[in-house]
Order: C-alpha cells, then structure tokens, then sequence
C-alpha cells in the first residue's frame, strides 16, 4: 500500500475536494461535515494511515447501568491498537516518535516522508487556522483531532470556548473537545494547542442534574446551568444564544481558574470543556469539568494504577473508558490464576499473583472482583464487572469536587456570580 502513495491526492487536492463537499451541502450543516469527513477517512483507511485492522483488536464491553447514577449506561472498551501513554515514559509506538515539525501533531507531518498517508482539512475558526485530521487509531465515529496550525502551547482561555461554540456551529451534533492546560490533568501535548472531537452519544450527555440554575437574561433567553448526578463534577449550560452561552461558560471557567478556595491550590486549577449544538432542541450544551492538578491527590488512586496509569482525558470524563489494551491479556490471566486458587482472597492466591508477576492486581481483587462477587457469573465475567465499577471510581478520584461538597460546588457558584 505505501508504495502507490506517491500516486494518491496531495494536501491540496484533498483540501478543494472537501472545500467542495462543504459548499455543495451548505443547507444541510450536518451532511457537509459528515460527507467530508466520510471522504477523508475512506482516504486515509486507503493509503494505510487509520489501521482498520487494528482497530478491530478492541474490546468494547457492553454498557454498564448497575451504579447509582440514575439509568445511563457507561462505555468500558480496551483498546488495544494504541499504545499506553504514560506522562515521563517514553512511548515505543514510531508514531509518536518520528515526526515532523516540533511535535507529533505539527502541520508539517500532513503528506510528508513519514507520514505519507495523512492529509487534513484546514479552515478557519475565530481568527485561528485549524486543521482537522483523524488519529491513525479513531476511538469511534467521526474520531478527529482538530489542531491549531501554528505550534503553539495548549492555553485554555476565553478563545477556547468562543472556537467551540463556533466549530458546535458549524458542524452540528458534532461534539467538541478540549482537554486541560496542566500536567497531570488528561492532555498529552501541552506543547501544541488542540482540540479532541467526535460523534458518539456520551453518557455525560444524558446525565440527570442533581441542581439547577436558571438565568434570565433580558426578559427573553434563559440560561440554565446544571450540577449532574455523575462520578465526576460536571456542569452542563444549556441555551439557544450562542454569546450567552458563550458569556456564562467563561464566568464559570474564569471564577473555577482564578476564584479562591480554601482546600484547592489556585496555580493548578483548570478544567477540561466539551460542547455540541443539539439538533433536537436547537441548544448549545456546552459541559465544564473542573480539574485540579495537585498529584497524587486527584489522580487514579493506587489500588485503581493496575486498571489505568495513564491520565484521565475529556472522552473518558463524558463516560466513555479507553483502558490500556495490556488488560486483555492480563484479565485473562487473572482468570487462569483465579481458577487456579478455586477463586479464593488467601495468601495462596497473594503468592501465585506474585509468582506470575500479577501482584500488582491483589489490592483490586480484593476491593472490587471480590467484593460484590456475583457466583451466577463466570470467573471472566465478574473481572469485566469489576472493571467497570472501577471505571467509574477513577472518574471520582480525579475531580477536585465530589457529589457530597456542596459547599465546594456553590462557593464556585457564588465566585462567578452568573446568577446576579
């Protein structure tokens, strides 16, 4: 397949033939997006830069409901086509090691010598140039990075939401994603500004409020701001007006980045944003996840390590799991290890896991397969149940704002001063 690249379109042509699709689906938003991107992808699954094959390697366990957050279904997959990014470790992958430009996502790298089959679709955004291209290795539908032409470092300001809302626009139903601006806090490239986007029905999205907040703004729109029932602290603003929204979310990010409180450290505060315009009601929905960056304070807790070392990023934040793909073979061998100790919590099986090298897993075992242990279940079953229960703990020990601090909660509230 790479030999015949040099034959393919280049980066122009690319770029004129989605210019093209957009304009010629100009009434109809949601089809220029989706038929451009439909293009680009079938072109880069054509010059072998997005790996079908390997995508066809993950594990996408089936949605799990048995939690207290009221009836919405978390996505646990394991995938298993990227490799496991770790902050200080160097990643082996020669994707993520040989680049052009000065970093991995640099515009230099589309069409280049080592990366052939990768080309993107520029545009114009706020009075930014973007560019979107799809990952070698999408996470699901319509998976994209969209990436700020210049290099330069990722820094959450109000820029930030006015070019979501914009891109929420322009393309709607898409939902647009910004990780944090902090070591520690989800993004991998704090060096080059960007956004994650995508076409999946988060579970975020369908998360009941636990408070409300209406804002009334000149007798006509209203704002509403939502607290969800969610392992994680989220707030969902909800509104027709694109600038009120736009006007309420920043309050919101600016009084969370610079407010005063008492338990937090105000240099390491920052949030991870996501925002879509849905198309049945016509509302901008944007989510704010406050993030803090002191470790290991609000990181994966040590039992929960074995599960995910990596840092928790936005798409997992919205309920959508994206587990290392060594777990598919180390599940496997718990199994066997399991079956091998007559499924017992005794030294004997502390000593096997040790013997194995699994013993990294006991802590886990013990707190989440052992503990609600379902005997209906295979010994498997029960380690993938135990999984997800975990899933959502690591999303709880990564927010700076638990579901019981309401006084957190409406300290930021009152620092914003949206409802005045």
């Amino acid at each position: 397949m790479i030999q015949e690249l040099d034959t393919l379109l280049t980066q122009n042509e690319i770029q004129l033939d989605i210019e093209e699709i957009i304009l010629k689906n100009k009434d109809n938003k949601i089809k220029g997006w989706k038929d451009s991107m439909n293009y680009l992808y079938n072109f880069s699954i054509k010059t072998g830069y997005i790996q079908e094959e390997r995508l066809k390697l993950n594990i996408i366990l089936a949605l799990f409901y048995k939690h207290q957050y009221d009836d919405i279904g978390f996505q646990v997959t394991i995938n298993c086509s990227k490799p496991e990014i770790i902050v200080g470790q160097v990643v082996g992958a020669a994707h993520y090691s040989n680049f052009e430009g000065e970093c991995v996502i640099c515009f230099e790298n589309v069409g280049s010598e080592k990366r052939k089959g990768l080309r993107a679709y520029e545009f114009k955004c706020n009075e930014s140039i973007l560019f979107r291209q799809f990952p070698p290795y999408p996470y699901f539908n319509y998976h994209n990075i969209i990436i700020d032409k210049k290099h330069t470092p990722q820094i959450l300001s109000r820029n930030t939401i006015i070019e979501m809302l914009e891109m929420s626009e322009s393309m709607p139903s898409y939902k647009i994603a910004s990780n944090t601006d902090r070591v520690g806090t989800g993004a991998t490239n704090l060096t080059h500004r960007h956004f994650q986007a995508g076409d999946h029905d988060f579970t975020v999205f369908h998360a009941k409020p636990l408070k409300e907040f209406k804002i009334n703004i000149n007798n006509d729109d209203i704002i509403v701001v939502q607290w969800l029932n969610y392992p994680c602290c989220c707030l969902k603003i909800i509104g027709k007006n694109k600038k009120f929204v736009e006007e309420i979310v920043f309050k919101l990010f600016n009084s969370w980045r610079n407010g005063t409180f008492e338990t937090l450290d105000a240099s390491l505060q920052t949030c991870s944003l996501m925002s879509t315009l849905n198309i049945t009601n016509n509302n901008y929905e944007f989510l704010i996840f406050p993030r803090n960056a002191e470790q290991p304070r609000f990181l994966t807790s040590s039992t929960l390590q074995c599960i995910k070392k990596e840092f928790v990023g936005i798409f997992e934040l919205c309920g959508f799991a994206i587990l290392p793909g060594r777990l598919k073979e180390q599940l496997l061998q718990l199994n066997s290890i399991l079956t091998l100790n007559q499924n017992q919590l005794n030294n004997q099986l502390k000593e096997n896991l040790n013997q194995f090298g699994y013993i990294e897993f006991y802590d886990w075992l013990s707190e989440y397969y052992f503990n609600g242990y379902d005997n209906n279940k295979s010994i498997y079953d029960n380690l993938t149940f135990a999984l997800q229960k975990s899933f959502l703990i690591i999303l709880s020990d990564n927010s700076p704002i638990k579901l019981n601090q309401f006084e957190l909660l409406n300290s930021w509230i009152e620092q914003s001063k949206i409802l005045e």
